[in-house]
């Protein structure tokens, strides 16, 4: 239904425009994520044109989901009862790309508080597992959506629900460990960026699999969801 749905849509300007540019989102927040873990694992560096790139590219995403808000009401005025579930669904999901371009600028913003990667401790392995596990969610989110591929949505959004469990379990050590305050807190707000950026990446996702009402739950049940 989606892919059909999406096919046609593809044929008319103004929402193929629209289409195209949250996928430009995907790439955008993509090109600001990857050279925030390269600081993290250790192979880049705090600099002034990291910063810019990063606060740059914020810039940009929310320029583009300004700029489809904006398309969007001007459309259902223009035609109104026209293209209200993909509409809406656009609505949902550039709001989804906007939030993971916020989360990447506070994990660039945390990296800055920790003086550039992780420090080699007992968690260091395990945080590069899931940032690098996480990096590989955005290539597949954007396949899924740009070919309404539901079968590697459904895929995407399992892979978000065990990376989100393996934040809860990072979360659940570190509070009964007994780190210094400080870089307990940091890895605290580390897990819950990671974990974050899973939940909109497979909100995204679920575009292509889930019914409008239940679009953002991706944490429920299957069989509350299909």
């Amino acid at each position: 239904m989606f892919k059909k749905l999406i096919d046609s849509l593809r044929q008319r300007p103004l929402l193929n425009e629209m289409i195209c540019e949250m996928e430009q989102m995907l790439i955008e927040a993509v090109n600001m994520y990857r050279p925030i873990v390269e600081i993290l694992v250790g192979k880049g560096e705090i600099s002034a044109e990291s910063h810019k790139l990063v606060y740059e590219t914020d810039r940009k995403i929310n320029h583009i989901q300004r700029k489809i808000r904006k398309q969007l009401v001007e459309h259902l005025i223009v035609a109104p009862g026209s293209d209200v579930p993909i509409s809406l669904i656009l609505m949902s999901i550039t709001k989804d790309a906007e939030r993971i371009g916020d989360i990447c600028k506070n994990m660039y913003q945390l990296a800055e508080e920790m003086g550039g990667g992780l420090d080699g401790g007992r968690y260091e392995e395990h945080f590069r597992k899931i940032l690098r596990e996480t990096e590989a969610l955005f290539g597949p989110v954007a396949k899924a959506f740009e070919n309404s591929d539901k079968e590697l949505g459904r895929e995407v959004v399992e892979q978000a629900r065990s990376l989100a469990k393996e934040c809860d379990a990072v979360l659940s050590r570190l509070v009964k460990d007994n780190l210094p305050c400080r870089e307990a807190v940091l890895y605290t707000l580390l897990a819950r960026y990671l974990k974050r950026i899973s939940a909109h990446l497979s909100n995204i996702a679920s575009s292509v699999v889930m019914p409008l009402h239940k679009l953002d739950y991706f944490d429920e049940q299957w069989g509350d969801l299909f």
